[in-house]
């Protein structure tokens, strides 16, 4: 059960719903008002529809294998790997854990690998092929990892796709967040061009020995990131907002409509640069560049369950913090005083000079079929594991 949103706000074409949260883990029965309640029988079909992309570079298989357990059974699940094959084959392992999986349970499960060579034969010569390194393999990045995985959620006739990190030591958040998904699309009445993002309640870390886990309300570059984006607007509007509450939303989902005709950007900068590129498309140059006139609904959810996740270091945070404010930096949304904001914030953080922009891929659309790029793909991989759903 997700309560409905208080309010929406509109900028152009781009409407934001205010957050919503969900009330109920399991609503069967419920008569609630002001609420969303999708139903168990009505879930179970919609979930065919909705492929789950995990995107991977060198997790712990036990992390990925509480991902794998967590999404619902009827829902296509797609693993993009950037792991490391030496010394130790990392990928080797993780399609190992997808052949596991299939075997006991019948789940239909797709591997690929993000430095497949094959994907070199399938994207020359088409506009995606800027996803290239020098050396003719695709570009390490997060964002290059779900855009395969887009690509791969629209050769198995996939409605949605739902994005969900492979970090993740909770696998009851994971289904809750696909779950989440599908209240969303049907909140918004199943609107051709929609996203739901997710806000987690908290997020911890896994301690080390003898550490303790401290359970955050905000995320510390998620914080920086929503606060930007909401002064842009408000500079922009001259009406103050606080609207953006998922600005580096990990946890999202979008119609495959969506997401195949709007631009991507690679690296850690794909979460902020998909709010940053519709509001800079639908909203400041609506007339020149909108490829979405019918509108694009974007809903926010507050869901229950919290996100524990493996401790890295702080060492990259700076990095990360300027790979995301550069998505608004170099925008029209940043007037004057939104670059001598995003500049302070990242002198506080250490990082000095101006933020790189983000490396911004055209929409996959203009590839041509999606599906037989894919296929193509598909024929040409060695490395690339396909296992058929049973049942």
């Amino acid at each position: 059960m997700v309560e409905l949103p208080g309010f929406f706000e509109l900028y152009g074409a781009v409407k934001f719903y205010s957050l919503a949260r969900v009330l109920e883990l399991d609503a069967s029965g419920a008569v609630g008002r002001g609420v969303y309640v999708l139903r168990p029988g009505e879930a179970e079909e919609a979930f065919r529809e909705l492929a789950i992309v995990v995107p991977i570079k060198d997790d712990e298989i036990m992390s990925l294998a509480g991902v794998v357990a967590g999404v619902p059974h009827a829902a296509p699940l797609v693993i993009v790997s950037a792991s490391a094959r030496e010394p130790v084959d990392q990928y080797r392992h993780e399609v190992e854990l997808a052949k596991a999986v299939h075997e006991r349970t019948g789940r239909g499960v797709l591997v690929l690998h993000q430095r497949d060579p094959a994907w070199g034969e399938a994207l020359r010569g088409t506009p995606l092929e800027a996803m290239l390194g020098e050396d003719g393999l695709v570009r390490y990045g997060k964002g290059e990892g779900m855009l395969l995985g887009l690509l791969a959620a629209a050769w198995l006739g996939a409605r949605y796709v739902g994005f969900i990190d492979s970090d993740n030591y909770v696998p009851g958040s994971v289904h809750e967040y696909a779950t989440a998904y599908l209240a969303g699309f049907k909140m918004m009445g199943g609107k051709r061009y929609a996203m739901v993002r997710i806000k987690w309640p908290y997020k911890g870390k896994l301690p080390g020995i003898a550490g303790d886990v401290y359970l955050r309300r905000r995320g510390r570059v998620s914080m920086h990131t929503n606060r930007v984006i909401n002064l842009a607007l408000s500079v922009m509007k001259g009406v103050e907002t606080e609207i953006v509450q998922t600005a580096n939303s990990g946890e999202h989902a979008l119609t495959l409509d969506l997401g195949l005709r709007m631009e991507w950007a690679g690296g850690f900068a794909v979460e902020p640069y998909q709010l940053v590129s519709l509001l800079r498309d639908c909203w400041l140059q609506v007339e020149e560049r909108c490829a979405f006139r019918e509108g694009v609904e974007i809903a926010q959810i507050e869901t229950r369950n919290p996100h524990l996740h493996a401790e890295r270091g702080d060492e990259h945070l700076a990095s990360m913090l300027a790979t995301s404010l550069g998505t608004v930096y170099h925008s029209p949304l940043a007037a004057a005083r939104v670059r001598e904001e995003i500049l302070h914030l990242l002198e506080e953080h250490g990082y000095h000079g101006e933020p790189p922009a983000p490396r911004v891929y055209p929409p996959p659309a203009e590839a041509g079929n999606p599906q037989r790029l894919f296929e193509e793909f598909l024929s040409a991989s060695k490395e690339a594991v396909y296992l058929e759903p049973r049942g």
